[in-house]
Formats: C-alpha cells, sequence, structure tokens
C-alpha cells in the first residue's frame, strides 16, 4: 500500500470518528448527572497529574539533542519561577498576562543562548492556502481501524466531558449538559473538518484549564480573538514558524506548573467535598487505576485487543470511568 493510500485512508477514518463523535455528543451531554463533586474533583485530579509525565518530557527535551542539559533544565526551572514571581507581585493587568510574560522572557533568555533558529522562519512561506483531501480523496480504512478511531474518539469526549466541568467550576457557571455536549461535538466536528484538509483529529487542551485558573481570564471573546491567531498562523506559515522556535524546555516548564494548576482544582473540589470513607475509595480506587496505568512498564497491555487496547491504556479516561461506575454502584453512607 502506498504511502499516499494509507494517509488518505487514515484521514478517511478520522472524518468517521469526528462524525460518529457529534452523532453521539447528546447523548455525552447527558453524562454530568454522573459527575457529582466527589467525581468532578476526582476526574480534575486524574487530568492534572496523569499529564505531569507529558510536561516534565517536554520541559527535559525528551528526544531532543536538548534532552538533560544543564541548559534546558534550567531554562524550565525559570519558566516556573518567573510564573511564581510575576504572579506573587504584580497585580491587574499584568499579572493576567503572566504566562505570555514568562514565554516572551522564556523567548529571550533563550535567544541570548544562542538557541532561537531565525533560518526557519526565513524559510517559511508568507501565504498558504489549505486543500481538501491533500492525499488523494477517501480510501476504506478497514474495520478494525475504524473502530479503533471511535473508541479513542470516546476517549477524548470522556476527557473533554472532565475539561468542561473543571472550566464551568472555575467560570462559576453550572456545568449543564448543554455545555458538555457543545464542547463534545465541536470536538468532533472539528476533528472531521482537519481531517478534510490532511490534518490531524482535535480535542480540548487540559493546560488551558490552568490558564484559567491562574489568570482568572474565562472570556468567550478571548478564546475567540485565540482561534483567531490560529487561523492567521495556518493561512501564514511565517507567523506559526515564529512560534514553532520556542524551546521545548520553555514549553514544558510553562506545561508543568499549568498541569498544576488543573490538579489543584480538583483538589480543592475533593476537599470540599470528601464527606465519607466512600468518597475516599472512590478518590483511591481511581487515582490507584489511573495513575497506576501510566506508570506500567511498556508490554504489560499486550494482551488486550488493538481495538480496545487505546482506551484502556488510557489511565486518565480509564480512572474516570472507574470514577463513575464506583459512584453508581458503593452505596451511599448515612
Amino acid at each position: 500500500i502506498s504511502k499516499e493510500v494509507s494517509l488518505a485512508a487514515a484521514m478517511t477514518a478520522l472524518i468517521i470518528g469526528g462524525a460518529v463523535q457529534f452523532a453521539w455528543s447528546p447523548l455525552i451531554g447527558k453524562l454530568h448527572r454522573f459527575f457529582p463533586p466527589i467525581v468532578t474533583g476526582t476526574t480534575i485530579q486524574l487530568i492534572g497529574t496523569g499529564l505531569m509525565k507529558i510536561g516534565i518530557n517536554v520541559a527535559t527535551g525528551l528526544n531532543t539533542p536538548a534532552f538533560a542539559k544543564p541548559l534546558t533544565l534550567g531554562l524550565a526551572a525559570l519558566m516556573i519561577v518567573l510564573i511564581l514571581v510575576i504572579t506573587r507581585f504584580a497585580k491587574g493587568f499584568v499579572r493576567a498576562l503572566s504566562l505570555f510574560v514568562t514565554m516572551i522572557i522564556g523567548y529571550l533568555v533563550s535567544a541570548a543562548f544562542g538557541l532561537i533558529d531565525l533560518g526557519t522562519v526565513a524559510r517559511a512561506n508568507w501565504v498558504t492556502v489549505p486543500t481538501p483531501f491533500p492525499y488523494g480523496g477517501l480510501a476504506w480504512p478497514g474495520l478494525i481501524a475504524v473502530i479503533t478511531v471511535v473508541v479513542c474518539f470516546f476517549a477524548t469526549a470522556v476527557e473533554t466531558t472532565g475539561h468542561t466541568l473543571a472550566v464551568s467550576r472555575i467560570c462559576g457557571v453550572p456545568a449543564e449538559g448543554w455545555r458538555i455536549r457543545g464542547a463534545v461535538s465541536n470536538d468532533g466536528l472539528g476533528s472531521a473538518v482537519s481531517a478534510l484538509f490532511g490534518g490531524m483529529a482535535l480535542t480540548s487542551y487540559s493546560q488551558n484549564i490552568g490558564v484559567i485558573s491562574l489568570t482568572g481570564v474565562g472570556s468567550r471573546f478571548v478564546v475567540a480573538f485565540g482561534g483567531a491567531f490560529l487561523i492567521l498562523m495556518a493561512l501564514v506559515p511565517k507567523v506559526g514558524a515564529i512560534i514553532a522556535l520556542m524551546p521545548n524546555a520553555v514549553l514544558g516548564g510553562v506545561l508543568l506548573f499549568m498541569f498544576g494548576m488543573v490538579a489543584s482544582v480538583g483538589v480543592d473540589i475533593i476537599g470540599r467535598n470528601m464527606t465519607s470513607r466512600r468518597d475516599a475509595v472512590i478518590l483511591a480506587a481511581s487515582l490507584g487505576v489511573g495513575l497506576g496505568i501510566q506508570a506500567a512498564p511498556p508490554g504489560a497491555f499486550d494482551i488486550i485487543p488493538q481495538a480496545l487496547r487505546i482506551l484502556v491504556t488510557d489511565g486518565i479516561v480509564m480512572g474516570i470511568l472507574l470514577a463513575m461506575v464506583l459512584n453508581l454502584l458503593m452505596p451511599k453512607e448515612a
């Protein structure tokens, strides 16, 4: 099978997966009734702590020439220190821009150490227009591939549900079903459109929860402006190339802090609502299974069929599902 045919099949599978997620979003939207505070807190805690491995991998420059170098570790540590200092001493508008200011300083320090290669910006095009079906149209990927992709989309839908609940909590708005339905359906529709133009599937990003929690800015107008900037990056590659110059250590240091902020939201919810041994058991079992799966050695789950392995080996999703099931099955204590 040629590379073009295989990529066309992959894009077709993503389009199908996105369409399926869009179709089942009303059902996912009804899941909010299964997320009482203890399950919501456990979910957010799992998301924050479960992503720490990604943050530290990026911060240390894993799989790059800069891996574990003193400068890499120093830059990552500097980012965390800068966020702490700015949030401690700055006020108002500057404090709201703490992450932006931190990354700008990170850029400047990286440039001073010769880590910024402007040649990539010079080589990037000024304007580009995406074309549909860049790999030659649609191609049937096979039933197993479609099932696998749909399972992946279910996993992302569960995580998106947790993200939506967390943002609702931080912004002080009711965690209503239509909010979850809208978030999940947007993920599905966006993924299908992205695959149509040869892009990858889309999902919500956990670190944005930390951004809102830290800066206190959760305005939909700010989000819309961010979306417009992403469109600009797609149409003007030179802008995207400038952003891509950010060293892993700078991004990783910020990510570590953001994931920590996500986990802190979960801790706050759990602390306010864990009132019984039953709640403690739900939390312990869910964290144990979720984080344990992520810490499992390679090959630990090879016995599981490929179509289900992606779901079962996603510690965050399995921990969330376990918390939901235990909340339904375990009787509430008087």
